[in-house]
C-alpha cells in the first residue's frame, strides 16, 4: 500500500508534458481537477500512517498547467526507447543469427554429404546426425518467426477482461458489457496489411472485421465452445502495442468451465505475462486462485499482473469514507502480495506490490477514445478520482511492457540461443573428431604413397638389375646347350653303325625295293638318333629350363608387391606342358643323295691293291701334315723377319727345289700322280698290249718257276672263286649298310653345328619369352601402382581440401558461437 500511494502521489505531482490540453473551461475539467486535489489531500492523510517506499518510477507522467489530465503519449520515453523495442531488437537479431546458423548447418550437411562417400571418414549414423540438425534450425527458425510477445487475460465472468485489453488497444475491439460477453478465447494480433478480420479454430476464412458489432455477430453464427480460439488481426500501424509484436489473449471467465487443464495447455504456456482481472468490488475468489496456482504448476514462475478493475464504483460510495476506502484498498493489496509470494510463490514482496494495480478499464477506454477525437482525457471520466485511476492504468502498462519485453526475451530466445550455442557446439564436436579422422586417414594415405613411391623406385632399380643378370643366365645356357647337344650328336654319329645294324628289316638289291629300304633305313635312323638324343639331353635340359623359369619368376615375383598379380603372374609364366627339346635331323632329305655301289669287287684285284695303297699312304700324309705345317710356319715367320738359318741355305743349295705344293705331297707324290700310274697300269695290263704281258709272263716263269707260277695262281684263282661266291644278299645288305654308315656320317657331321645351334635357339626362345611375360607382368604391375599413386595423390589432395574445408566450417561454429555469445550478454544476461 506505501508503494502505491508514493508511485500515486509522484504522478499526481509531477510535471506536466508538453502535450497537455491548457483548456479548462468545460464542467469535467473543473470537476477533475476538484477530484485530484481531493484524491491528494486524501492520500496525504493516510500517507501519514504508512511507510513510503521511496518510489518515483513515474514522474514523468504529470498532470496538466490547468489541472487536466496528462496526455497518454507516453512522454516519458519515445517509441524507439520503449521496452518493448528490446524485443523487436533481438527477434530481428536472434533471427539473423539463425539464418547464419541454417546458412551453415545447410554448407556442413552438404559438406558432410560429399565427404560420405569415404566410409572410413564418416558413418551413416553422423550423416543422419548432420541432416536432423537441417530440420531442427529449420523448425527453430519457423518458431522464431511466430515467436512474439503474449499476454493472457483471465478472471471472472465480467471482470473487465475485455475492457482491458480494449483499453491498451486503445479501441474498442473486443465484446464488452454486462453479464456473459466473451464465450471463448480471443487472440488479438498485428497484421501487416490495412485490413482487419478474424479467422476461427480449424478454418482458414478471413471474416470481416469492422467494429464491435460485426465481431460479435460472427462470434455467435460461430457457437463456438469455451475452449475454443478465435484470432483477430488488427492492422498494426492502429495500435503501438500490435506493432511491436504483442499479442493479447482474451478468455473466458474461469468460473465458466472445469477445463482448466485444457485452457492452459491449449492457450498458455507459451505466454510470457499472466493479467489477473480482479473485481475491486468482491475479492479474489477459489476460482480464480486454483486457475493459477494449476499455472504455477506448470509453468516456472510466471510473470503474473493483478488489476483490481471497476476501481472508478469506490467514487460512487457516498456512504464510504477516504478511510474506508484506503482500507479496502489495503485489504486488496495485502491479499494480492500474499497470492503471489505466499501461495504461488512467484516473487518476492516488493516485486509483487509493483505487480498490483487498481484502475478502470472502462474509463481508461473512453478516455483513450476521447483523446484520438482530439478532445481531453478527462472527458472520458466516470467518477471522481479519473486523474489517479488513469496514471495507475499507464502505470500499469509501463511495467507491463517492461516485464513483459524481459520476459520474452528471456523466454522465447535464451531457449533458442542455447540451442543454438548446442548445435554449433555439438557440430564443431563432431567436425573436430571428422578432421581427426582425416588426420589420421591423410597420414596413411601419405605413407602409402611414401611406401609406393620407394617400391616404384625400387622396382625400376631392380628390374635392370635382374634383366642384365637373365640375359646372362641366358646366353650361359644357350652355350651349354649347344655344346652339350654338338658333344651327344658326335657320339651318336660315331655310333651309327651300331644304329644300323639293329635296322632289320629285309634286304633286297632291286631297284624298287632298295629304295623302300633306304627310305625305312632313313627313318630308322632319325627316329634312333632323335630317341638316343632326348633320352641324354631332354630330361636335364628341361629340368634345366624349368630351373631357370622358377629363378626367374621367384626374382621377378619379388619385383610384384600385389598378390592377386603374383597369381596372375604365375599362370603366365608356367607352360601347360613341360619344355621339350625338338631334334630336327631330317635324314630323308640329308641321306637323298646317297647312291650305293653293289658290284662285285675282287679284294685282292689290282684296282683294289692300289686303292689300298694309297690309303695307307694318305693316311700317313694326314700324320705328317702337321710338322709340315709348323715347319712351313716357322721357315715364313724366318723369312718374315729376315733371320736364314746357314743350314737350311745349305740344304737349299744341295736339294732340288720341288714346285708342287708342299702339304699335297705323299712320298714325293701328288695324288693326281698315283690315280695317274694307277689307271695306266690298269690300262696295260687290260688292254691288248700282249707283248709285254708275255714278257713279264716269261720273266717271272722263268725266275720263279712254272710250278711256283701255277700254285699262285690257282691260289688266287681259288680266292677269287671264294669272294665271287660269298657275295650274296646278305654281303650285299653288309656293304649296303656300311656305305650308308660312312654317307650317313659325312652328312649328319655336317648338321651338327646346325642342330645344336637350333637346340640352343630353342633354349633361348622359351627363357626369353618366359623373360618377356614376366616382364610384361611386372610392366603392369608398375602401371598398376603408378595408377594407384596418382589415386593416392588424387585422395590427398582432397583430403587436404577437406581439412581446409573442416577448419573453415570449425572457424564458423566459432563464430556463431561468439554471436550467440554476444546476444546473451546484450540482450538476456544485462535484463
Amino acid at each position: 500500500m506505501a508503494a502505491y500511494l508514493n508511485r500515486t502521489i509522484s504522478l499526481v505531482t509531477g510535471q506536466t508534458g508538453p502535450n497537455g490540453n491548457t483548456d479548462a473551461d468545460d464542467h469535467h475539467s473543473s470537476s477533475s481537477t476538484d477530484t485530484v486535489d481531493k484524491s491528494v489531500g486524501a492520500l496525504s492523510r493516510h500517507n501519514s500512517t504508512l511507510q513510503t517506499s521511496g518510489s518515483n518510477a513515474s514522474m514523468n507522467y504529470a498532470l496538466n498547467t490547468t489541472g487536466g489530465v496528462a496526455s497518454d503519449t507516453r512522454l516519458y520515453q519515445s517509441n524507439d526507447k520503449s521496452p518493448l523495442q528490446i524485443f523487436v531488437r533481438a527477434k530481428k537479431k536472434i533471427n539473423d543469427i539463425y539464418g547464419e546458423i541454417e546458412e551453415y548447418v545447410h554448407e556442413t550437411t552438404t559438406f558432410i554429404n560429399a565427404l560420405h562417400a569415404e566410409a572410413e571418414i564418416v558413418d551413416k549414423a553422423e550423416r543422419e546426425l548432420f541432416e536432423s540438425y537441417v530440420y531442427k534450425v529449420a523448425a527453430i527458425r519457423e518458431v522464431l518467426q511466430r515467436d512474439h510477445m503474449k499476454v493472457a487475460f483471465f478472471g471472472r465472468t465480467s471482470n473487465g477482461k475485455s475492457s482491458v485489453i480494449n483499453a491498451m488497444l486503445r479501441e474498442k475491439i473486443l465484446p464488452s458489457g454486462i453479464g456473459h460477453t466473451t464465450n471463448c478465447f480471443c487472440q488479438v494480433e498485428g497484421n501487416d496489411g490495412g485490413e482487419a478480420y478474424l479467422m476461427t479454430e480449424g478454418s482458414a476464412e478471413k471474416l470481416n472485421v469492422v467494429n464491435i458489432k460485426q465481431l460479435a455477430n460472427a462470434l455467435c453464427q460461430e457457437k463456438l465452445c469455451e475452449s475454443s480460439l478465435v484470432r483477430i488481426f488488427w492492422p498494426r500501424e492502429r495500435c503501438s502495442l500490435l506493432r511491436d509484436d504483442v499479442v493479447f489473449v482474451d478468455s473466458p471467465g474461469v468460473d465458466v468451465s472445469a477445463n482448466l487443464d485444457d485452457w492452459i495447455d491449449n492457450h498458455c504456456l507459451n505466454a510470457d505475462v499472466f493479467v489477473l482481472v480482479l473485481n475491486a468490488e468482491s475479492t479474489m475468489t477459489r476460482a480464480e486462485k486454483q486457475f493459477f496456482h494449476t499455472v504455477s504448476q506448470k509453468l516456472s514462475k510466471p510473470n503474473i499482473f493483478i488489476l483490481n478493475n471497476r476501481w472508478d464504483a469506490s467514487a460512487n460510495e457516498p456512504e464510504c469514507q477516504e478511510s474506508d476506502l484506503a482500507k479496502v484498498k489495503s485489504q486488496h493489496t495485502e491479499r494480492c502480495i500474499d497470492f503471489l509470494t505466499k501461495e504461488l510463490k512467484v516473487s518476492n514482496e516488493k516485486e509483487a506490490a509493483e505487480r498490483v494495480f487498481f484502475v478502470s478499464a472502462r474509463e481508461t477506454l473512453q478516455a483513450r477514445i476521447e483523446e484520438a477525437k482530439g478532445n481531453p482525457p478527462h472527458m472520458g471520466a466516470i467518477a471522481e478520482g479519473f486523474q489517479i485511476r488513469y496514471f495507475e492504468f499507464q502505470d500499469f502498462e509501463r511495467k507491463f511492457e517492461e516485464c513483459i519485453s524481459q520476459s520474452a526475451v528471456k523466454t522465447k530466445f535464451q531457449q533458442h540461443s542455447s540451442r543454438g550455442k548446442s548445435v554449433s557446439g555439438d557440430m564443431r564436436s563432431m567436425l573436430d573428431n571428422i578432421y581427426e579422422r582425416i588426420t589420421i586417414f591423410r597420414n596413411l594415405k601419405q605413407d602409402q604413397k611414401n611406401l609406393l613411391t620407394d617400391r616404384i623406385q625400387g622396382t625400376e632399380t631392380q628390374m635392370m638389375q635382374v634383366t642384365r643378370d637373365m640375359k646372362q643366365k641366358i646366353h650361359t645356357m644357350v652355350e651349354e646347350v649347344e655344346e652339350k647337344v654338338s658333344k651327344a650328336l658326335n657320339e651318336e654319329i660315331w655310333r651309327l653303325g651300331v644304329l644300323i645294324d639293329e635296322f632289320n628289316m629285309p634286304f633286297h638289291p632291286e631297284r624298287l625295293v632298295l629304295n623302300i629300304y633306304k627310305k625305312e633305313l632313313n627313318a630308322h635312323v632319325e627316329s634312333g638318333l632323335g630317341s638316343n638324343l632326348r633320352a641324354r639331353l631332354s630330361i636335364a635340359l628341361a629340368m634345366n629350363v624349368e630351373s631357370a623359369q622358377a629363378d626367374m619368376t621367384d626374382r621377378m615375383h619379388a619385383l610384384v608387391p600385389n598378390e592377386q598379380l603374383i597369381v596372375s603372374s604365375t599362370k603366365m609364366a608356367l607352360r601347360s606342358q613341360p619344355f621339350e627339346m625338338l631334334y630336327s635331323l631330317n635324314c630323308q632329305n640329308l641321306c637323298a643323295d646317297f647312291q650305293e655301289d653293289l658290284e662285285f669287287k675282287f679284294s685282292w684285284g689290282i684296282t683294289a691293291m692300289i686303292q689300298r695303297f694309297t690309303g695307307k699312304v694318305r693316311e700317313r700324309s694326314k700324320k705328317n701334315q702337321p710338322a709340315l705345317a709348323h715347319r712351313q710356319t716357322s721357315v715364313g715367320q724366318q723369312q718374315q723377319h729376315g733371320v736364314v738359318s746357314p743350314v737350311s741355305s745349305q740344304m737349299d743349295d744341295a736339294t732340288p727345289v720341288c714346285l708342287l705344293p708342299s702339304p699335297g705331297l705323299v712320298a714325293g707324290i701328288t695324288p693326281e700322280q698315283l690315280s695317274l700310274i694307277s689307271r695306266f697300269a690298269i690300262t696295260s695290263v687290260g688292254g691288248q698290249g700282249t707283248m709285254g704281258g708275255l714278257l713279264v709272263a716269261g720273266i717271272m716263269l722263268k725266275t720263279i718257276g712254272w710250278r711256283v707260277l701255277v700254285g699262285v695262281g690257282a691260289l688266287y684263282g681259288c680266292i677269287y672263286l671264294y669272294e665271287r661266291l660269298s657275295w650274296t644278299n646278305s654281303a650285299k645288305e653288309r656293304t649296303f649298310k656300311s656305305q650308308y654308315v660312312q654317307h650317313a656320317t659325312k652328312k649328319l657331321k655336317m648338321i651338327v653345328d646346325l642342330t645344336s645351334a637350333n637346340c640352343s635357339h630353342q633354349v633361348q626362345q622359351e627363357l626369353s619369352s618366359t623373360f618377356a611375360r614376366l616382364c610384361r607382368t611386372v610392366d603392369t604391375a608398375t602401371t598398376d601402382m603408378n595408377e594407384e599413386l596418382k589415386t593416392l595423390e588424387v585422395q590427398l589432395n582432397l583430403l587436404e581440401s577437406n581439412q581446409k574445408q573442416l577448419k573453415l566450417l570449425r572457424n564458423k561454429a566459432n563464430y556463431i558461437q561468439n554471436e550467440l555469445d554476444i546476444f546473451e550478454h546484450n540482450y538476456i544476461t544485462t535484463q
